[in-house]
């Protein structure tokens, strides 16, 4: 049948065919006919329902309260969600009077052991892997993605795992079915699948390995020896930690594919390669389909990680983007200056966590800003060790080309290479999305409050939107088609837009799970586990999320910045705010006696980060805010 892809065939027919998640890709890979697939009716009643809780009588959304045990006492269709089991496997850190998200306690120590332990900082920022900072020359360094028909050709030769063999037995609908019972049925066909994570990242993102525990999939971590995950195989959260250097990138992607082959052996058939890390996209991607197995075509990948790249398929899909040039060195500032015009965002091709992204308002401040933009991101080493970005003392290497400089220690330098593009007004939000064969079975719209700019350093959000239905509908509505422009077909995805004074435009798409507090607001508000969705999707079992119709809870949350310049006293002031029945958690994100940075003298310093839940949005707004206006960082 046309159109149909790998895994619909199988199981209509119920022979075993290997899944292969870009099947339906049409056959000249063209961002518009991508598009033309994906079109219709992009933002579905039963996937968005953001987009229909006011659709009956137009009226604000009735508060949601809780009762002793956590259960709704309005908007009985998300009652009865939560009362049918919204999660069999629901952790500890999502139940109410339990807020230890992440295994790190509201009251800044680790629970691994009744708390006696130091906290276990999750900063934000890069995992124990300098050498995974994979800018344009180390992403081109790794093959080329393969043509459709070959890819296709590689993923049918390769044989089914078990998972995918009972899946092709069952009827399409028993297991893709928006209901309790289908979710269940992709739990079972996740157990005891053997997934492989390359980089795991911060630690902050411990709460992922120890959610694919509870879903009983057998883990295999590939990081740097240094890496914290290590211990996750101490405490039994993962099978095996298999020790990796990356910091030879033109040999990176053999070694690693050897690596693999490896884990086959010993570990049984491969169901799937994932990273939650966006440093890894790239790696992922080819390894996915070397192997055969279930994940996105790099080129989708890629043009997502390249911010020009996504310009330009949004551009000929037909779908609004602002005017951007590519700046390699100041010699191509002038041209950029008359092309884009003022005001504009100056921001590095890749990267991650508005790192080096800043506004211009006038010639001279582009020029001023570029040269101060390539000091300071040129400056900033990566430790090999700890991964974190600092600038060395007295260092003042710049950079302008597309490199990025290592070092004879394996540390590097970040890479220079920038894009100069219209500056969007407008409020900023967060749509995160879910694909499956191609189409959106899942999206949500968080907003983001104002950055503090010029470095665009986030603050806080909130979900639901309060924004004015139209704009979240044109929103969600870019959002998907982007997705499906660039030629993603199945995964978790993070786009970041804005509703601006001319129109719904996107900033940028990440082919991951969002950071931050993303997978907590998506389950507590609306039910859907985002961690979940993308082990799913490894393993190449459809997915269609069993979600609360309205609203389960109103979430705010506040990544709070140091408003001056000097050295964190202590951690105390967060004391009288931990207890508080509406604040999910009010934890640090910094050490006592830590430098911080205001945004008179750099990017600024996230110091505590908090999140609360109230029965309406505006009040749960309204709380943060005053929380934040009362606390006074002691910094000296």
């Amino acid at each position: 049948m046309p159109g149909q892809s790998a895994l619909t065939s199988a199981l209509s027919k119920g022979q075993p065919t290997r899944v292969d998640s870009d099947s339906s890709s049409p056959p000249n890979g063209s961002a518009a006919a991508a598009l033309a697939c994906a079109k219709t009716d992009s933002c579905p009643r039963g996937s968005f329902p953001c987009l229909y809780v006011h659709e009956h009588d137009r009226q604000p959304l009735d508060p949601i309260k809780f009762d002793d045990e956590d259960r709704a006492t309005t908007h009985e269709p998300a009652a009865r969600f939560i009362a049918d089991g919204a999660d069999e496997f629901e952790p500890a850190s999502y139940r109410r009077g339990s807020v230890d998200f992440g295994r790190t306690s509201v009251d800044g120590r680790s629970s691994l052991d009744g708390g006696s332990q130091a906290m276990r900082w999750a900063k934000l920022g890069s995992p124990a892997m300098a050498s995974s900072f994979m800018g344009p020359e180390s992403v081109g360094s790794l093959p080329k993605g393969l043509p459709p028909d070959e890819r296709a050709r590689l993923s049918a030769s390769t044989p089914m795992t078990p998972s995918l063999q009972i899946l092709s037995s069952m009827p399409p609908e028993s297991v893709s079915a928006r209901t309790k019972e289908a979710r269940r049925l992709r739990r079972r066909l996740l157990k005891s699948t053997v997934l492989v994570f390359i980089v795991a990242g911060y630690e902050g993102k411990r709460f992922i390995y120890e959610r694919a525990k509870e879903l009983n999939i057998r883990i295999v971590i590939i990081d740097e020896a240094d890496s914290w995950s290590r211990q996750l195989l101490e405490e039994g959260v993962i099978e095996r930690f298999i020790p990796f250097d990356f910091s030879d990138q033109e040999t990176v992607f053999d070694r690693c594919m050897a690596v693999m082959r490896r884990i086959e052996k010993d570990e049984g058939q491969i169901d799937g390669v994932l990273s939650f890390w966006e440093l890894s996209q790239a790696l992922v991607s080819r390894l996915a389909e070397a192997l055969g197995l279930p994940g996105n075509p790099p080129s989708a990948v890629d043009a997502a990680r390249e911010k020009q790249q996504t310009r330009a398929v949004m551009a000929q899909a037909g779908l609004a983007s602002p005017k951007n040039i590519l700046i390699h060195s100041p010699a191509d500032l002038p041209a950029a200056a008359a092309h884009v015009g003022f005001p504009s965002v100056l921001k590095p091709i890749t990267g991650a966590a508005s790192l080096g992204v800043i506004r211009v308002d006038d010639q001279q401040h582009l020029e001023s800003i570029y040269h101060k933009v390539c000091r300071e991101v040129g400056s900033l080493k990566v430790d090999p060790k700890t991964g974190d970005f600092a600038h060395p003392e007295g260092n003042d290497k710049l950079s302008n080309d597309t490199s990025i400089v290592r070092e004879g220690d394996g540390s590097a330098f970040v890479a220079q290479t920038f894009m100069l593009e219209t500056y969007l007004d407008g409020p900023e939000v967060d749509v995160d999305i879910v694909f499956n064969q191609g189409s959106c079975v899942y999206g949500a719209i968080t907003d983001n409050w104002p950055t503090i700019e010029p470095y665009f350093n986030e603050t806080g959000s909130n979900c639901p939107s309060i924004l004015p239905m139209q704009n979240q509908r044109e929103l969600c509505e870019l959002a998907v088609n982007t997705v499906a422009a660039l030629g993603f077909q199945a995964g978790v995805f993070h786009v970041e837009g804005k509703a601006t004074s001319h129109g719904a435009h996107i900033i940028e798409v990440n082919a991951r799970m969002g950071g931050g507090p993303v997978r907590d607001i998506n389950r507590l508000v609306w039910g859907v586990d985002l961690v979940e969705e993308a082990l799913l999707a490894a393993a190449g079992i459809p997915s269609c999320p069993y979600l609360s119709p309205y609203p389960m809870r109103n979430i705010a949350e506040y990544s709070v910045n140091a408003e001056t310049t000097g050295t964190l006293q202590h951690l105390d002031f967060l004391q009288p705010w931990q207890s508080k029945p509406d604040v999910l958690y009010c934890r640090p994100l910094v050490k006592a006696g830590e430098h911080v940075t205001s945004v008179k003298d750099g990017l600024p310093t996230w110091v505590y980060e908090m999140m609360v839940s109230r029965p309406d949005i505006h009040e749960a707004i309204d709380y943060v805010k005053s929380i934040e206006q009362q606390v006074q960082i002691p910094i000296a």
